[in-house]
């Protein structure tokens, strides 16, 4: 199993998260807010635990990462593990 989130993947998750129905604008507002500390998202495919480590850091719920991730990309993160 592919264990790795691609860009679409990422922007889709990131768009959930703000509550949005752009995936665009909410992935270049999360870049502003967080690239500095964690990097840029939705540029490049990135393994899932990178994923989970780096959103860990954001002022997002585990919770609501782990359910938007499986909602988006079908795979299961568990954030409290990483």
């Amino acid at each position: 199993m592919n264990q790795s989130l691609s860009p679409e993947e990422q922007r889709l998750i990131i768009e959930k998260l703000y509550r949005s129905d752009d995936s665009i604008t909410s992935t270049e507002r999360f870049n502003k807010a967080y690239s500095d500390q964690i990097g840029k998202f939705g540029k490049i495919t990135m393994p899932l635990n990178d994923f989970g480590r780096k959103m860990k850091q954001t002022d997002f719920t585990s919770q609501e990462v782990e359910r938007f991730t499986k909602e988006v990309s079908g795979k299961t993160i568990d954030l409290e593990t990483l």
